[in-house]
């Protein structure tokens, strides 16, 4: 775990053992703990559905909200946005899960998981297809301290099930913005715009659904505590 998240844990036990847990929530990114059973939730502890709060956003209304926002071309057709959507979540994510698998391994074998790659190099524009043998090399190659052999890290990784709950939020954000520029033309925009967009603009509906703010609900509920707007 991340030190940030190990002082926000250690300040929740601290908080449960002064019996504070009806006065203070904490929440906190899954990060693969819940995945690899690290972690789980309590009173007091909300943590995210997913990886992070930006994979959990995504999850929420995002993939659309985004797509109808920088490519509004696909607004006059309903079909054709669907299509739009779901061609940019399917490739995001396709590059999001391998690197979050990558990112799952490198915690297990304790080295450091570089994530900073070019996606054009490894996919094909307009389609799903990822060259992942030649991207998991690649990542073998910059992982300086990992003991691992190529055929094992390769094994490792492939042993982990696809799933969306990989993703990391910021490596779906950075995904994403390759697959709007080279699939859809968007232009002028960056990594961290997109991620403002995302945080920003979640619509109340969405913010609602949202399995977090039902938990905060449910705390403030049982606690007669306050922290949300009604």
């Amino acid at each position: 775990m991340a030190d940030g998240k190990w002082l926000l844990l250690a300040a929740h036990a601290a908080a449960l053992a002064d019996d504070l847990s009806d006065f203070i929530v904490f929440l906190a990114d899954c990060d693969y703990d819940v995945t690899m059973a690290l972690l789980k939730p309590g009173p007091g502890l909300i943590i995210t559905e997913h990886a992070d709060l930006e994979a959990d956003l995504l999850a929420c209304g995002g993939w659309e909200r985004i797509v109808g926002q920088l490519v509004p071309s696909t607004l006059d057709d309903d079909d054709r946005f669907n299509e739009a959507v779901a061609s940019v979540m399917t490739r995001t994510v396709g590059l999001a899960d391998i690197l979050g698998r990558y990112r799952r391994v490198a915690r297990e074998f304790r080295f450091e998981a570089d994530t900073d790659i070019r996606h054009v190099r490894y996919r094909r524009s307009n389609s799903d297809e990822i060259d992942n043998a030649r991207l998991l090399r690649s990542l073998w190659q910059s992982s300086r301290e990992c003991a691992l052999s190529l055929l094992e890290f390769e094994e490792r990784i492939s042993a982990i099930s696809s799933d969306y709950d990989n993703c990391n939020g910021h490596d779906l954000v950075k995904a994403f913005l390759h697959v709007l520029r080279e699939d859809f033309g968007v232009r002028d925009i960056t990594a961290d715009n997109l991620e403002v967009l995302l945080r920003h603009g979640v619509s109340r509906d969405n913010f609602e659904e949202w399995s977090v703010t039902r938990r905060i609900r449910n705390w403030e509920l049982a606690t007669k505590a306050s922290i949300l707007r009604p």
